[in-house]
């Protein structure tokens, strides 16, 4: 034992060496503290991750044989093992209880701030009466009342803003299981997700500090969860969320109407925080409905982002309460409309006595001064084109479009067209009218079915875009080959251009390697070079290829794809199928 313990001290940055005076113990409490708080937001930010890595690997990942000699009466020792996920074994301090158990496989390291509050009884006490260090609260749907863990958390960060993330959805392996038949699947839950009573039992200890809340996340499988956490912070007794900066709420569950919500006995639309959180900055409801007239929907003044997504005909707001959420937010940096936006058709949004039609009607357009990224996705073209033309965005300068059912190619000479306004605008002599797409520099687009022509009208419009993240599993062929190939430009028909002349960065999905390659020396040679390259990581490229773009261009990386990013859209692949673009065929 003694001799696994002289390979554990040696080069262990916890242990200092025997009779040795500790420097960094005459650090004042105030100082040292300062730079707990340093450390924990480095880690938060992903700061000096290699490094750290690298540092600790030889502590952390020990060899199985020097694992099991471990003096397992050693607080330092047993760190290895401690963690802070879960509750059933918490002792008063918060930390995790270690197994004995040397057949147990190893944990993963701890929390930042359990590290350092393990080094040493200075540093514990330190860490402990450091408040900031303990002010984020996540609940795994494992964990069960009473939340030891959860009451020392709020005990420890005292007075400050809490950030508190709830997840209420089964694991990976429990949503594959059948289930069928269980009491449990029978009311929307599973075998080892958080029960509802355990939630509500939850937010009983959260609620009474609903002042101190800064965030607040909560990811469900099931409305009924969602429903209990609703229901809990609609309290009449409940005054406000004065401090709340950010409201994510997600409701992951395949929906199996579009019109109308699953499970009528939960589509109560819930006033929040007594309508008041007055520093509000983001809010995300994905298939979560509200009061849409609530004050902090309808008035809010410090909103920069807007995410809505995901909600059937029957509980979107409507075009009135929908315009008066974007009105009352003069500070609005980002839209996101998912599958959701105001109810009913374009037709609907035009007040009475207006000719509804879509001409040169500037009545009721909605200028948003300083909105600069627009997300539309899963809507259908008259849906989008509506939408264009009901709100003006003069500052956007970032584009997402995820768009499937039907043909876009309208909407696309819509965009390169010139761009909506609240009030008429003459140009000046000689000059063209300014397209929404003009002055775009970042564009991101994973479904758009269209013309190839209209590609290439679009793409004409593009001279200042800097960034494009193209998804091309369900796009034409031309989104990408246009990319290297010359083309003339209106007036200029002798002279050979190359599209999106600014482009520095490219990122792609569903794209051979050897592909990006051609494109990259294609744009060089035509004198406008990519910088920046970005590949999805599933993307076949071959290691000469990798080696090649690493040499062509200043970054080269590859991504991984979030889970919904590049969601199935059957019909354009079935619409891709059979039908060939004008593009596939062109010659170098």
């Amino acid at each position: 034992m003694d001799c696994y313990s002289n390979v554990l001290t040696k080069d262990n940055p916890f242990v200092p060496p025997k009779g040795a005076r500790c420097p960094v113990n005459d650090i004042p409490p105030e100082l040292l503290s300062l730079i707990f708080e340093v450390g924990a937001r480095s880690i938060e930010d992903g700061e000096d991750e290699d490094e750290e890595d690298e540092a600790m690997a030889v502590y952390w990942n020990l060899e199985a044989g020097a694992k099991d000699g471990v003096d397992e009466d050693s607080e330092t020792t047993n760190l290895k093992r401690s963690r802070v996920t879960g509750n059933d074994g918490v002792d008063e301090d918060g930390s995790s209880e270690s197994s004995t158990d040397s057949d147990e496989t190893f944990e993963p390291v701890p929390s930042f701030q359990v590290l350092i509050s393990h080094v040493c009884h200075h540093w514990r006490v330190v860490a402990l009466n450091t408040p900031s260090l303990w002010t984020e609260i996540d609940v795994s749907p494992l964990d069960s009342p009473p939340f030891e863990r959860v009451q020392i958390l709020l005990g420890r960060s005292k007075s400050l803003p809490i950030d508190i993330r709830i997840d209420c959805e089964p694991p990976d392996d429990d949503e594959e299981e059948d289930s069928s038949g269980s009491e449990d699947s029978e009311l929307g839950q599973y075998p080892r997700s958080m029960t509802f009573s355990d939630l509500d039992n939850l937010m009983s200890l959260l609620v009474p500090h609903i002042s101190r809340w800064g965030s607040i996340e909560v990811a469900v499988a099931c409305y009924k969860h969602m429903f209990v956490f609703l229901s809990a912070v609609s309290d009449p007794s409940i005054a406000g969320a004065p401090q709340l900066e950010a409201l994510q709420l997600y409701h992951h569950e395949d929906a199996e109407s579009l019109t109308a919500f699953a499970q009528p006995d939960l589509v109560q639309h819930f006033k929040l925080f007594g309508g008041v959180a007055p520093r509000l900055k983001s809010v995300a409801l994905w298939g979560v409905h509200v009061d849409w007239c609530q004050e902090w929907l309808s008035c809010g003044p410090n909103l920069l982002d807007v995410e809505l997504a995901y909600h059937t005909d029957d509980v979107r707001p409507s075009w009135t309460q929908f315009a008066a959420i974007i009105r009352g937010a003069p500070k609005l940096e980002t839209l996101s409309l998912c599958s959701s936006g105001p109810l009913g058709t374009p037709n609907d949004w035009y007040p009475e006595g207006s000719s509804g039609s879509y001409g040169d009607d500037y009545t009721g357009v909605i200028e948003l001064h300083s909105l600069t990224h627009l997300v539309l996705a899963f809507h259908l073209p008259v849906y989008v084109s509506g939408l264009l033309r009901r709100l003006a965005f003069p500052a956007l300068k970032s584009l997402t479009l995820d768009l499937d059912d039907g043909d876009f190619t309208d909407l696309v000479v819509q965009l390169a067209g010139p761009m909506m306004t609240a009030v008429p605008v003459a140009p000046k002599d000689g000059e063209k009218k300014r397209s929404l797409l003009s002055g775009l520099d970042t564009l991101k687009i994973s479904g758009l079915p269209c013309s190839d022509r209209s590609v290439e009208l679009m793409y004409t419009e593009l001279g200042n875009l800097k960034a494009l993240n193209l998804a091309m599993t369900y796009l034409s062929p031309a989104f990408l080959q246009l990319l290297y190939h010359p083309c003339s430009l209106p007036g200029q028909r002798d002279v050979c251009h190359v599209y999106l002349p600014s482009l520095a960065t490219l990122s792609t999905a569903d794209v051979p390697g050897h592909q990006i390659r051609e494109l990259v020396q294609k744009r060089k040679e035509a004198g406008v070079p990519l910088k920046a390259v970005y590949m999805e990581e599933n993307d076949e490229v071959t290691d000469h290829d990798l080696q090649w773009l690493k040499d062509n261009v200043e970054e080269f990386d590859f991504f991984e794809a979030s889970d919904d990013e590049f969601e199935s859209l059957a019909d354009i692949e079935e619409e891709h199928e059979g039908s060939e673009s004008e593009w596939e065929e062109v010659d170098d």
